[in-house]
């Protein structure tokens, strides 16, 4: 199983043990790749939006085996069992390619939005980006272990 991430910018340094922790511990269990882009923040938000947005598109030219997932705060929120099942199912799905997307700080367009069905949500409050790669990668790991039935601390 291979899992892509996109996100933007690089993680920062206070984030960076936790963040390297979950890497570590994911790439046990599928190929694992974080794809970083420096976010746009030049101008006004609905220019940055669009010039965010087309670098998500330039990226997923190159990923057309892959079932997209956006993280996006509106969508359905899912559950550590859900993420596991999510997992999964996609294993046989497109090769078990999984690409997550994080939006920008501005996030995403509506239209953006409307490209993609497959969303997930954590919730209705806004985390710092760093922070939602961690939460991100936490939950991956977390879903591997619950749908291998192995033990993983609560």
């Amino acid at each position: 199983m291979k899992i892509k991430l996109i996100c933007f910018n690089k993680i920062n340094k206070e984030f960076k043990e936790p963040y390297e922790f979950y890497i570590n511990k994911i790439q046990k269990h599928c190929d694992l790749e974080i794809i970083e882009i420096n976010e746009f923040d030049h101008g006004d938000i609905k220019s940055n939006m669009i010039k965010n947005e087309q670098n998500i598109h330039l990226r997923l030219k190159e990923l057309k085996n892959f079932e997209i997932f956006l993280l996006d705060i509106n969508a359905k929120q899912y559950s550590s069992k859900q993420i596991a099942k999510l997992l999964e199912e996609n294993k046989n799905y497109k090769g078990g390619n999984i690409c997550l997307i994080i939006g920008p700080s501005d996030g995403f367009s509506k239209e953006f939005r409307n490209l993609y069905q497959n969303k997930i949500s954590f919730g209705l409050i806004t985390l710092p980006y760093n922070l939602v790669r961690i939460v991100l990668l936490e939950q991956i790991y977390r879903g591997f272990k619950i749908s291998k039935n192995q033990k993983y601390h609560k």
